[in-house]
């Protein structure tokens, strides 16, 4: 299945625990899903643990340095699981290293994406070495086809843990295919070594009994002014803009540019798709390709994010029509307790349109203990945590009604 978008960005393609249910969200019919418990399905399958660590784990962990100027880094290293037949990832857990305590824990981990290498492509991701930086995507592709190459094995954010996938269902893994594991490091607390590690779980497709689960990334452009009556130079957006491409290269700006392009042009006759304190954009499920079947919706942004929104519009292009279908709303964001949300099935049809909103309060960026002392700025798309973004990650499965 063909995606219109796919970034280098964080939350979970499965079902995150310990806890789904809060006050603060509210999504299409939740109660009606259930997860893969990987004991019980162990218990009558073949499973498989892989144990995927960083190059320096034996020797006590590696210390993260940002480029100069900025405060985070994107480090990728490549690893060989060494499979001899097509597998169905069941659960996965990533185990970021805590610096502070069980009660005040120090993390200087943003996200962990583990990437799945495609046989082809194997020989040419060893060959990055044993790890790089990797701003944005896991390699050095500049083309949305090349960042939809690598589609997500597993993920981690802020507030997960193990990630499990509904009932009946598995990511797929090819047999001969490698492993990219992308964390991004944020440096404005901690400045000691890490020695993070995954987990995953994998059953052998042909006997595991389950539908593949795939994801499908919405992004939309942050553009945030700085409140009223504050003042710098890089509350200019051309300045601002100018900073994140000495922080995380050319490629940044060009991605900011091109979300930026495709929004206005899909969400543009509604003048406020992009304000100075929120952002939305539309996208179309593919005419050609064939309808899915939704299961999970997630949601990301950084530390000034207020609310995310995804909207099921059907037919209409502009999302207005009253017979849109609201999937997920989190009215109260909160950056350490990231989820993705199971919903009842529903079927996305080829044309269809889904619109994802997301809503930020500037002003904290004053009172963040992490942004407080960095100078305000313009706030546009950018990899760093104190730069925003607006995605909502989508789980899905082939053919309407799966």
């Amino acid at each position: 299945m063909r995606r219109l978008l796919a970034v280098g960005a964080m939350l979970l393609l499965g079902v995150t625990a310990p806890s789904f249910a809060n006050a603060a969200v509210h999504h299409h019919a939740a109660t009606t899903t259930t997860t893969t418990t990987v004991p019980s399905f162990c218990a009558t399958k073949p499973c498989l643990s892989t144990l995927i660590t960083i190059p320096e784990s034996k020797a006590g962990g590696y210390k993260p340095v940002a480029p100069a100027g900025a405060t985070d880094l994107y480090r990728c290293s490549f690893f060989d699981p060494k499979y001899t037949s097509d597998q169905m990832i069941i659960g996965s857990t990533f185990s970021a290293q805590n610096h502070g305590t069980t009660a005040k824990p120090v993390i200087e981990i943003h996200h962990a994406i583990l990437y799945q290498v495609p046989p082809n492509q194997v020989a040419s991701a060893k060959a990055l070495g044993s790890s790089w930086t990797c701003f944005g995507s896991p390699t050095p592709a500049t083309s949305l086809a090349g960042l939809g190459a690598m589609p997500w094995a597993a993920a981690w954010a802020p507030g997960s843990s193990t990630a499990l996938r509904p009932a009946g269902y598995g990511t797929p893994v090819e047999k001969g295919s490698g492993y990219i594991l992308q964390i991004h490091y944020n440096l404005l607390v901690a400045d000691v070594k890490d020695n993070s590690s995954m987990n995953i779980i994998t059953t052998p497709a042909a006997t595991s009994g389950l539908t593949a689960l795939q994801g499908w990334q919405l992004v939309a452009p942050p553009d945030l002014p700085c409140p009223t009556g504050v003042k710098g130079t890089l509350c200019n957006k051309a300045n601002s803009v100018a900073d994140l491409g000495k922080r995380f290269g050319s490629s940044s700006v060009q991605f900011d540019s091109l979300i930026e392009m495709i929004c206005k042009a899909t969400t543009g006759s509604d003048p406020n798709w992009q304000t100075a304190t929120s952002t939305s954009c539309i996208w179309q499920w593919p005419k050609r390709s064939s309808a899915v079947t939704l299961h999970t919706v997630g949601a990301h942004m950084h530390l000034l994010g207020k609310t995310l929104s995804l909207d099921l519009c059907h037919t209409d292009a502009t999302c207005t029509n009253s017979s849109k279908v609201r999937a997920l709303f989190v009215n109260s964001y909160n950056f350490d307790n990231q989820q993705s949300y199971p919903i009842a099935p529903t079927v996305l049809h080829p044309g269809d349109y889904v619109k994802v909103t997301c809503t930020y309060d500037p002003k904290l960026r004053a009172f963040n203990p992490q942004t407080k002392k960095l100078p305000p700025r313009f706030i546009v798309w950018g990899d760093g945590s104190s730069d925003e973004m607006c995605l909502s990650t989508v789980g899905y499965s082939e053919g309407a009604g799966s």
